[in-house]
């Protein structure tokens, strides 16, 4: 019983974190944090612009 429990709950933590990556992030967002965080690709900085008038 408790092994159905612990994979049902590996599961379904595995189907939230695929859910949110889809939805809120993007898959190529993901491939682009990840080849940053091995050093594969710089990070690009971006720099706001608020015109003074």
């Amino acid at each position: 019983m408790k092994g159905k429990v612990g994979i049902g709950m590996l599961l379904w933590a595995i189907l939230i974190t695929v859910s949110h990556i889809q939805l809120n992030l993007g898959w190529s967002s993901l491939r682009k944090e990840v080849a940053i965080m091995t050093g594969e690709q710089r990070e690009e900085l971006i720099i706001g612009f608020l015109p003074v008038t």
